[in-house]
């Protein structure tokens, strides 16, 4: 089985592209972070571990290849978006179907061309500030911020898989608290995550545990 948990290390190690927003400021942005970790449940800490096991890797990893840095808070819209395509008939997410295809095949293309160019391709364009805010697309919003709301869709259907192979309704809340605070935590080593990584390595280890023992209940039907 797949060890959901990041350690931090590789996360510092990835984020070697930089980022235009300052980490105090970024802080600022998420007052959502600074929530209390004696208060949340095991579940409310896995789905946060789950936040930074499916957020951190498109955030940081995706910037070398496509050129540019994903937009954090388009990313959480897409989140919050999905949540809501997935639970109430009729709605419909900011970018079409044949739009998001459209965008997977625009950067797959220049991911390839960054690939052939080798050390001559650009500088990773640096992402805006970070707000916290709604975002909300138009047909003037920038590719790479409907890229970022696609990224957001994506990872958050990772979440609703582990909701069904759990058969818990983990909380977005803080599947995206995990992803703010990892992205922080990525930024500026001396950020203070709400939830402690012994606390996390220990929960971790026994949703791991849980998931071992539902799929040898599944193999024994």
């Amino acid at each position: 089985m797949k060890k959901f948990f990041i350690t931090s290390v590789c996360a510092l190690s990835l984020l070697a592209c930089g980022t235009g927003e300052k980490p105090e400021e970024a802080r600022n942005a998420a007052p959502e972070t600074q929530a209390a970790s004696t208060s949340m449940t095991e579940s409310q800490v896995f789905a946060y571990i789950l936040g930074q096991e499916y957020g951190l890797p498109p955030y940081l990893n995706m910037p070398p290849r496509i050129g540019e840095m994903l937009d954090l808070d388009a990313m959480v819209q897409g989140i919050v978006d999905n949540e809501s395509f997935l639970s109430k008939p009729g709605w419909e997410l900011q970018v079409s179907p044949d739009e998001q295809k459209s965008l997977e095949a625009r950067y797959e293309q220049i991911a390839k061309d960054r690939e052939a160019l080798g050390e001559n391709a650009r500088p990773v364009v640096l992402a805006g500030p970070i707000t916290g805010g709604k975002v909300v697309l138009a047909d003037t919003t920038a590719p790479i911020v409907k890229y970022s709301y696609l990224q957001g869709v994506q990872i958050d259907l990772e979440f609703a898989g582990m909701k069904r192979a759990f058969g818990e309704p983990f909380e977005v809340h803080y599947f995206i608290m995990g992803l703010r605070e990892g992205v922080l935590g990525a930024m500026d080593p001396s950020f203070k995550k709400s939830v402690p990584e012994e606390t996390l390595k220990a929960v971790n280890a026994r949703f791991v545990q849980r998931m071992e023992k539902i799929r040898k209940e599944q193999r024994g039907q």
